[in-house]
């Protein structure tokens, strides 16, 4: 079994937990603020915004009510039907980032909160091209990661012991080189409030050229 398989059992076997531990505001509110950015950088009135790793629809609906159209992607079950409970007017659809099912040049935006990291490093590449092959000129892609170095499954995760998931690090250059060698251009970057978060994880919007 390939570590995304993997990953994807173990999101389906703790998709309930990790919904209710997600769902706390102190996480909402800051990602809400984040998730108005790439919004308001496109100028088209409601743009079409694929949430990429949409686990539990959060993030469509916040999107929703602040301009936008989501569809919610995922590739567990589990969560994609945490998702429709949450969010029943919600556009969601089982899908692979890698292999995204959509025209070219036929989508606004994309937000991808806690999913890049869970592809492989030797695949990532397919992700970006992806990601700028569906969106329209000067379309937006907001993305955040964990901050480090290194990659591998982790059996033994601070939140989820013994449900092992794939996680890959990367450096703020090494996600801006991965989108820029691939037609994207950096709009802003930041990072989440470690005191909130627990961890390092910067933000990053990126336009296509």
């Amino acid at each position: 079994m390939d570590i995304v398989q993997q990953t994807i059992q173990t999101y389906d076997k703790i998709a309930p937990d990790y919904c209710q531990k997600t769902r706390q505001s102190r996480f909402l509110d800051w990602e809400e603020t984040y998730i108005k950015k790439p919004i308001s950088y496109i100028p088209t009135p409601k743009p079409l915004v694929i949430d990429v790793g949409c686990a539990d629809g959060r993030h469509c609906v916040q999107i929703d009510r602040n301009g936008g159209r989501a569809i919610g992607i995922d590739l567990s079950k589990s969560m994609l039907r945490e998702a429709r409970t949450l969010y029943p007017k919600g556009d969601f659809r089982e899908m692979d980032m890698r292999k995204l099912v959509f025209d070219d040049n036929s989508i606004d935006g994309i937000w991808s909160s806690g999913s890049i990291y869970h592809v492989a490093k030797s695949d990532v590449d397919k992700v970006a091209k992806e990601f700028r092959r569906v969106l329209k000129k000067d379309g937006v892609v907001a993305v955040n990661f964990k901050l480090g170095q290194g990659e591998g499954m982790e059996a033994n995760p601070k939140s989820y012991s013994g449900s092992p998931r794939y996680f890959a690090y990367y450096t703020e250059d090494e996600m801006k080189n991965l989108f820029t060698s691939v037609g994207f251009e950096i709009i802003e970057s930041c990072l989440f409030p470690e005191e909130i978060y627990e961890a390092t994880i910067p933000q990053m919007w990126f336009r296509k050229k």
